[in-house]
């Protein structure tokens, strides 16, 4: 049986949500791009009144922001997001990250957010697998392939790769989210980190700075 720990990203691994940092750190806000930012917050309450998915969201998201990027290559962009996400990574989750790892346990970057930024987190950080929402480049856009991995898909995405080969009882789950609950809820050491919000009798609360 397989001895895994899981970690979420954002708010987890780093305080912030990644895709906010995303478009602070490449949007833009410019006479050029105001034409976009009204798009951009059209579709947020389109999003907000139940009228587009996660997904759909996520894809308007993401391509409005690389639309107003002064960089153009996706590669480029993702590796440099990915440099600046690793700054901002908290030291006692990379310690947490070590300590397992010696342990034995198999570590695993498990996200809501896209493949083409947290590749390169998840090599630096030396998790040995990265499970999030996949994206294609179709037509020049940048597209989700397959399901949003938020939430339940969470669930269905961790089990795909790992079937019922796991130790649930002696693994580790990390996340700072609600929206996890159900996940934190399979593991026999489960942690929501930095968030004393939420309170679930079965599940401890940790501080990492």
């Amino acid at each position: 049986m397989e001895l895994i720990a899981v970690f979420d990203f954002d708010g987890t691994l780093i305080k912030k949500d990644s895709m906010m940092l995303f478009f602070k750190r490449y949007f833009g806000l410019s006479w050029k791009n105001i034409p976009a930012f009204a798009r951009l917050s059209f579709e947020s309450i389109k999003f907000l009144l139940g009228l587009y998915s996660r997904k759909q969201f996520k894809e308007k998201y993401i391509n409005l922001i690389l639309g107003a990027s002064k960089i153009k290559d996706l590669d480029e962009l993702g590796n440099d997001f990915s440099d600046f996400l690793l700054e901002h990574v908290l030291p006692d989750a990379k310690k947490e990250i070590h300590r397992l790892k010696e342990s034995g346990h198999e570590c695993i970057l498990l996200s809501a957010s896209p493949d083409f930024y947290l590749r390169k987190v998840k090599d630096e950080l030396g998790f040995s697998r990265l499970i999030c929402t996949e994206t294609k480049l179709e037509n020049g856009r940048l597209l989700v392939s397959g399901k949003n991995c938020y939430g339940e898909n969470k669930i269905k995405k961790l089990l795909s790769e790992y079937g019922s080969n796991i130790n649930w009882k002696d693994s580790y789950c990390f996340s700072d989210h609600s929206s996890d609950i159900k996940l934190l809820s399979l593991f026999g050491n489960a942690f929501i980190v930095n968030n004393a919000k939420i309170v679930h009798e079965d599940i401890k609360t940790m501080v990492w700075n």
